[in-house]
């Protein structure tokens, strides 16, 4: 394998640390917006989650890495090292700007962007499969913002009803004398010889109703983001890992491939992961319990269905719908919309951005 090829596999492990920094904060922002977690304790859980997620993509999304190695072009023409250093160096400059800047931006945008703006000066756009680029590629990009926002709206709309700040199922026995407080907290009750079972606000079942075992919305909410990470790595370490399949044009390099992605992205986690966690986190819109649980449960479904049947949707389009879904819900002060715009502009940039850069690249490494 040549120099090119090596410097191709540096940059998409560069791809892969920056999808990290830039990724990470679409699973623990809520967490760090409602209160739940703080920044290094919500970084470290979505860290774990991230590189568990990456590890297993290698055995369950496979229909991802088909998505990003077959198709783009026309069967007669081949990929030379130079193309993947171009597509692989263009993504990390755009990622660096952009996490560097706080913004929230796609990688698989920024790979699309640079895989046909790369694609187009090294053979063609006659030879681009224009077909599967729209199908299978703008189109869940375009759509899946708009059922996130949807979905999430809907999704918080019926948390809301419950009442309860942070509502808890839990099990234990009543107090014998309830104030007025705690009889308002009380969403529902089973009662049993000795035990019942409460739903109600955390605080209330931790005080009168001598709770022995309690799931609260915060611990929902953990799990949701738990998920998010999990799903989001699922979702985007093949795309990465494609890239890397290019890089050194042998399928066989599967696994070494996905071991150092997964290394790096991990590392993008926790070492880079704050400037774009604290956008949206406190910039967006303002979370509660309700909000929080809703973005996140919006994202993973998402997300998780697009990494099963080779969607490859942009986690950072479904969690910024999902966030501005919850938003909107809150009605119409409840989302900072200079945020949204320069978030959305970054989103619309991303694509000619990179497939511009990846073909001045390609002019000059492999032209």
């Amino acid at each position: 394998m040549d120099g090119l090829a090596w410097a191709g596999l540096g940059a998409v492990a560069g791809v892969a640390f920056l999808n990290g920094a830039n990724d990470v904060s679409r699973s623990i922002a809520t967490l760090i917006g409602s209160g739940v977690h703080d920044y290094r304790k919500a970084t470290i859980l979505g860290t774990v989650a991230t590189t568990f997620g990456a590890a297993l993509s290698g055995w369950v999304a496979w229909q991802m890495v088909k998505a990003f190695t077959q198709g783009w072009f026309t069967g007669d023409v081949l990929a030379p090292p130079a193309f993947a250093f171009a597509v692989a160096l263009a993504a990390v400059l755009w990622l660096s700007l952009v996490t560097g800047l706080g913004f929230p931006v796609s990688t698989t945008h920024s790979l699309v962007g640079a895989l046909l703006g790369g694609g187009i000066v090294a053979y063609g756009a006659s030879h681009v499969v224009w077909q599967k680029v729209v199908t299978h590629i703008f189109l869940p990009l375009a759509v899946s913002p708009l059922v996130a926002l949807a979905i999430a709206l809907v999704l918080h709309w019926l948390l809301s009803r419950l009442g309860a700040d942070n509502p808890c199922l839990c099990v234990g026995t009543a107090a014998p004398d309830l104030d007025a407080d705690a009889k308002g907290e009380l969403i529902a009750q089973v009662a049993a010889p000795c035990v019942s079972v409460f739903v109600s606000s955390a605080q209330t079942c931790r005080q009168f109703f001598q709770a022995r075992f309690g799931i609260t919305a915060d611990h929902v909410h953990i799990a949701s983001a738990i998920l998010v990470a999990f799903a989001r790595a699922l979702n985007d370490t093949p795309k990465i890992v494609a890239l890397g399949v290019f890089a050194m044009n042998d399928r066989h390099a599967l696994l070494p491939i996905f071991g150092i992605v997964t290394v790096a992205m991990g590392l993008g986690s926790w070492l880079a992961g704050y400037r774009v966690t604290q956008t949206l986190a406190e910039r967006v819109t303002r979370f509660d319990h309700r909000s929080g649980l809703a973005a996140n449960l919006t994202t993973s479904l998402l997300v998780s269905i697009g990494a099963n049947w080779g969607l490859p949707m942009s986690t950072t389009h479904v969690s910024g719908g999902a966030i501005i879904g919850v938003g909107i819900s809150k009605g119409a002060g409840g989302v900072y919309w200079d945020t949204v715009l320069s978030i959305v502009l970054a989103w619309c940039v991303t694509l000619p951005a990179c497939g511009l850069v990846a073909a001045i690249l390609f002019r000059l490494f492999g032209g």
